[in-house]
């Protein structure tokens, strides 16, 4: 079904772009066009060319006739001649010819031409009183005078038409070119969203494929728990049993009273564990939920320290309190014990018997801090950033009793308290792991973002 919907979505996605490109193409052709024919001016210099040559015959026209009437007049007569030769010879060649032949007047410039040339002596000799030639002269060019004067007029109204038409087309290309353009943004913007929408498929698949990782990750975590941790008191409760069972007639009380002991130090283990798993699973469901109440910082940080001298007696557990602490502190009280008490616990399990653990109480830029100390085991460099990792345990852990829950759980509830759990650990020579509280409640808002953030 996916791959059906890839298909179609590619399909759909090349029929946009090939119909992007087809508007494209059509929408610069059109320009093309539209700024070849605004550069069209044909009528523009044949209107030029028919009233200059009509102006030349009149002024050659006017200039026979002063001539002819006027003693001593410089009519300019050679200079007005080879003019009106020279625009009948442009009106008689070229794209000039095709269009005096739409016109009609073809063959009487032609005519006209031979006769002008016909009469050229003439004119070029022309003196005071020849009438003859004169009036010869005009009946050559009043014709020509004539038709020229309607060639402009017809040429005129051809220009106007065919600039109405020329702008009807043009209005017609612009509106093609403005849809055009308008499809094609309509075209863009369904590939962005079309592109957007295939971007947001794949980080969804990347992430739930994330997710599929991380749940393969925490299901091989746990595997290795239950296999680890479960297994090993299960089978000393079995085989304490089965002592119990083949030689239970003949132990005696204290040897009994000792097995029992065994398994129930076994069993409280196991309660312990799943208890942490628990713990964990009510996290990242946001099951857990502070309650805020004024506590006494001493005598909360005293009841972690009597829970694990009551579970390590031979231990010692140093406690030290800054100058600047106050007596009491808005919190939850019953998370800050789980994570002070996790803290001691890893610290006393993590190094040797004969050195002291140092927990230490400062408060500094409106936080409380709680520093739990040990030179123990400590932490490799390369796997710190895993260390609040769900059942992840530090290869320098390995051997030693524990569950891999704790500092990831621990993690967690400081958040969920509006503070912080940070540490700093060095392989072979021990850790510090420092919580910090504010000294005021954030208030049910900044809770419950939080809780959202931990889940």
């Amino acid at each position: 079904m996916t791959r059906r919907r890839d298909l179609a979505a590619y399909s759909v996605a090349g029929i946009a772009i090939v119909a992007f490109v087809i508007l494209l193409a059509f929408a610069l052709l059109r320009l093309a066009e539209t700024e070849a024919e605004m550069r069209r001016n044909e009528g523009d210099n044949m209107l030029w060319a028919i009233s200059r040559t009509q102006s030349a015959a009149l002024l050659l026209d006017s200039s026979v006739s002063r001539q002819t009437s006027i003693p001593n007049a410089d009519a300019e007569l050679e200079r007005r001649y080879n003019v009106v030769l020279s625009r009948l010879t442009l009106l008689s060649e070229g794209p000039q010819l095709r269009y005096m032949k739409d016109l009609g007047l073809d063959d009487e410039i032609a005519a006209t031409t031979r006769q002008i040339r016909a009469l050229e002596p003439r004119i070029l000799g022309l003196s005071f009183g020849d009438t003859e030639t004169a009036i010869a002269i005009h009946q050559t060019l009043a014709p020509l005078i004539e038709g020229l004067g309607r060639a402009g007029n017809q040429s005129m109204v051809r220009q106007w038409e065919a600039t109405g038409a020329r702008v009807d087309s043009q209005r017609a290309a612009i509106g093609q070119v403005i849809v055009s353009i308008v499809a094609i943004i309509a075209l863009g913007i369904f590939l962005s969203l079309t592109l957007l929408r295939a971007m947001a498929e794949r980080q969804r698949a990347g992430h739930f494929l994330a997710l599929e990782r991380e749940t393969a990750d925490l299901y091989r975590g746990f595997v290795t728990l239950v296999s680890h941790q479960f297994r090993t008191p299960l089978a000393v409760i079995d085989s304490a049993m089965q002592r119990i069972l083949r030689s239970g007639h003949t132990m005696s009380r204290p040897e009994i009273d000792q097995r029992a002991r065994q398994v129930r130090a076994e069993i409280k283990g196991l309660t312990s564990l799943l208890d942490a798993t628990l713990d964990v699973v009510r996290l990242e469901a946001g099951q857990v939920a502070a309650r805020p109440v004024q506590c006494d910082i001493a005598d909360l940080v005293e009841r972690v320290k009597a829970r694990q001298l009551a579970e390590t007696p031979g231990r010692m557990l140093r406690v030290s309190f800054g100058d600047e602490v106050p007596p009491f502190l808005t919190t939850d009280p019953v998370l800050v014990e789980q994570i002070l008490t996790n803290l001691v616990s890893n610290a006393v399990k993590y190094s040797p018997e004969t050195e002291p653990v140092l927990m230490n109480v400062t408060a500094e830029n409106r936080q409380i801090r709680f520093t739990v100390e040990d030179r123990g085991v400590g932490v490799p460099d390369d796997e710190q950033d895993k260390l609040f990792s769900r059942f992840f345990r530090a290869s320098t852990a390995q051997g030693l009793p524990g569950t891999g829950v704790g500092l990831s759980t621990s993690h967690q509830l400081a958040h969920l308290l509006g503070g912080t759990l940070e540490f700093v650990s060095h392989a072979g020579i021990g850790s510090i792991f420092t919580l910090r509280l504010p000294d005021e409640w954030a208030g049910p808002k900044a809770q419950s973002d939080t809780v959202r953030s931990a889940a």
